[in-house]
């Protein structure tokens, strides 16, 4: 029978292409680590590496088994990740970098900070607060969505067996520090985009810097905004945003408290084109903590 310490001699040893190297990274001996990939070899019937002038590489059997056993390893580390620590109950949360969820999940957090709970929450993009939540990493992922990308997002959900709830739309907005000179115009009409620069988030398929792409397409794909930076963190963003003369294309505040304190902004376009709202899985109930948190979430919005 195949073990997982195999599995795991294998991949490091496939990456380093190098058992002595291999060997340091384990915590072991070469002799121990050739002995553990010959009993795989043994197990599987053919050979896994073959020795070149660079090191040691994988065959081409091997290379597919490397594929399998980096499958396998990750399915057992989310197993691992899933299994409960010593608490009644915990809320697992995914969400797409934002200040406003931040300051929501805080304020939740102190009024249960008493439950004998565990609360977790994890910044992603829409694509990986998908895969949260159709392997049970995470129960519940708050994501904005553009209107044009609800199709493949909602096939996206179907093939996931993933559902999603709408809270609120809002409009797609272009927003600037308050010391850009550019906050400054009255209409996004007076702004010349060839001047614009953005920092936006990572891409993936339903990142919110595609906004651009479909206002450049409405308004005949002559503007040349430049997108300067891309981080996955929005305590980068808020600090560019904040000290350089950078923009930022994003859907509108979700709360007043947002209104209040952050940056000046403008409408790219006039409809409420972006959808914010949640992931949960089909079929399945929500504990009673993650729970109340949405219902939190919904009070909040304004």
């Amino acid at each position: 029978m195949i073990e997982t310490k195999q599995l795991q001699y294998l991949v490091v040893c496939a990456e380093l292409q190098s058992f002595s190297r291999a060997a340091d990274v384990l915590y072991t001996t070469q002799p121990n680590i050739s002995k553990t990939i010959r009993s795989l070899e043994a197990e599987l019937g053919f050979s896994l590496f073959e020795r070149k002038n660079r090191g040691t590489c994988l065959t081409k059997r091997g290379k597919h088994v490397y594929e399998y056993a980096c499958k396998v390893l990750d399915h057992i580390n989310q197993l691992a990740a899933s299994a409960k620590i010593d608490a009644e109950e915990e809320l697992l949360v995914a969400c797409n970098p934002s200040s406003w969820m931040a300051v929501c999940f805080t304020a939740f957090y102190k009024e249960h900070q008493e439950q004998d709970a565990s609360f977790h929450i994890i910044t992603a993009s829409t694509e990986d607060v998908i895969k949260r939540c159709a392997d049970g990493r995470s129960d519940v992922g708050f994501v904005h969505v553009m209107e044009e990308q609800m199709l493949p997002f909602q096939y996206r959900l179907e093939r996931n067996h993933l559902r999603f709830v709408e809270l609120k739309k809002v409009r797609a907005m272009l927003y600037f520090g308050r010391q850009n000179p550019l906050g400054q115009k009255a209409s996004v009409k007076e702004i010349p985009m060839e001047k614009v620069r953005l920092v936006q988030c990572y891409e993936d398929e339903f990142t919110l810097d595609h906004y651009w792409d479909i206002f450049r397409a409405r308004q005949g794909g002559s503007l040349d905004a430049q997108v300067a930076v891309i981080t996955n963190s929005d305590y980068v963003m808020n600090e560019l945003l904040q000290h350089t003369d950078l923009g930022n294309i994003s859907g509108a505040y979700l709360g007043a408290e947002e209104r209040s304190q952050k940056y000046p902004g403008f409408s790219l376009y006039e409809e409420e084109s972006v959808v914010f709202g949640y992931i949960v899985r089909k079929e399945e109930s929500l504990g009673e903590l993650a729970g109340q948190y949405i219902e939190f979430v919904k009070a909040r919005l304004s």
